[in-house]
């Protein structure tokens, strides 16, 4: 599990990078299958709020071949919206980890 928490770790460094200071993402807890992001800003929340959501997708998919969808949301206070995300089932049943790019 360290290895895929690094992961997402650095893609939402990367995702930070580039979204910053109109949204933060701040990543809550890593679980076996899923993870969780705080999404923090004064950025769009209305029709276009999942935008920020895939966002991150591709930043993971971008540094790995970890693949993750939105599995759901909830406000949690003001201009923070939290996301849980569950990563999908790779083909063979591979364990994430060997995944990773090196």
């Amino acid at each position: 599990m360290p290895r895929i928490e690094e992961a997402i770790s650095r893609a939402i460094d990367r995702y930070n990078h580039y979204r910053s200071p109109e949204v933060i993402a701040k990543l809550v807890e890593v679980n076996e299958g899923q993870f969780v992001v705080d999404f923090h800003g004064p950025f769009c929340k209305s029709c276009g709020v999942f935008d920020y959501f895939d966002d991150l997708i591709y930043e993971l998919k971008g540094l790995t071949d970890i693949r993750a969808e939105v599995a759901g949301f909830e406000g949690t206070e003001s201009e923070t919206i939290r996301v849980r995300y569950a990563l999908r089932a790779i083909a063979n049943e591979k364990r994430f980890e060997a995944f990773l790019n090196p």
